[in-house]
């Protein structure tokens, strides 16, 4: 995948109130798992057998179309308007991150097809022990409010403004802690994530302040909104085998973690998330940089 971003942002009125704009442009190539290169040094029982993965069956079915079997370019721009009151951006004690963010994709720019989405995000952050412990969530729901949208873009987080090298979910490091990444995937989707943070020790080492923090969390997220295929054939092989009718239920996870922090803007970040169905994963160590949020 190849990926140029550029982020805007500006106050609008106030203190707490600015606005924020976009233009990215993602190319993305698909294709098949390279067999050849999995099998490379093995030999006997331990080649990979060649059999017909998901995305090919998902295109004998009609499920992914020729069209966007390969991948293809989307150019998009995007606007919106960003509360922000946090205390602390790093670790926020108290105050309010709220965001909505409207993102087209235009076909006169190339596209393979025009769209478009709606983000919404809530972040909220309580002091329960003044400078110590703190609950925090975030909420956040996104879903297409007009076009198609191709199949392998429906796997990118909408924000306002991305924080990191990568913006897929639900499932993984950024959003649903435990859950595969990219496990939750639909036209619309709903999730969020508590957690409560302490922070349990506090020390000096060579002249910076440093503080140790504990944090446990709650991840949650579903569809809410299907995405319209139209099949090939009515009846699909082994049907009950890849199509689970009550998997658009609310899916959990949950862990804990550790923050090593310098001068209370430098986190070395650790989670360790499970997820509570099998269907969706075992568990997922997340080493990194700062609070998921």
């Amino acid at each position: 995948m190849f990926r140029f971003k550029l982020d805007l942002q500006g106050k609008f009125s106030g203190e707490h109130l600015r606005w924020v704009a976009g233009f990215n442009l993602l190319n993305f190539k698909i294709g098949e798992v390279n067999l050849d290169k999995l099998n490379k040094g093995k030999e006997g029982d331990e080649l990979l057998p060649e059999i017909d993965g998901l995305y090919k069956k998902y295109q004998d079915w009609g499920i992914i179309s020729e069209e966007e079997a390969d991948g293809g370019f989307v150019p998009t721009f995007k606007a919106g308007l960003v509360y922000d009151s946090r205390d602390n951006k790093p670790n926020p004690m108290k105050g309010l991150w709220t965001e909505a963010v409207i993102l087209g994709a235009p076909d006169f720019l190339g596209s393979e097809s025009s769209f478009a989405k709606l983000s919404l995000t809530h972040r909220q952050y309580f002091t329960i022990v003044p400078d110590d412990l703190s609950f925090v969530y975030r909420l956040g729901y996104q879903s297409t409010i007009g076009g198609h949208v191709p199949f392998y873009y429906q796997t990118q987080l909408i924000t306002s403004v991305m924080k990191r090298y990568f913006s897929e979910g639900l499932g993984g490091a950024i959003s649903l802690r435990g859950i595969r990444r990219n496990r939750i995937v639909g036209d619309g989707i709903f999730y969020g994530n508590a957690e409560a943070r302490w922070k349990f020790a506090r020390f000096r080492f060579i002249n910076n302040n440093f503080y140790l923090g504990l944090n446990g969390f709650l991840d949650f997220g579903q569809v809410t909104k299907k995405i319209d295929v139209d099949p090939k054939t009515a009846f699909l092989p082994q049907e009950e085998a890849y199509f689970d009718e009550g998997a658009e239920k609310m899916h959990y996870s949950y862990g804990a973690g550790i923050r090593i922090v310098m001068n209370q803007n430098f986190i070395v970040a650790v989670d360790y998330g499970m997820a509570a169905d099998k269907r969706d994963g075992d568990s997922g160590l997340y080493i990194g940089l700062n609070y998921l949020f």
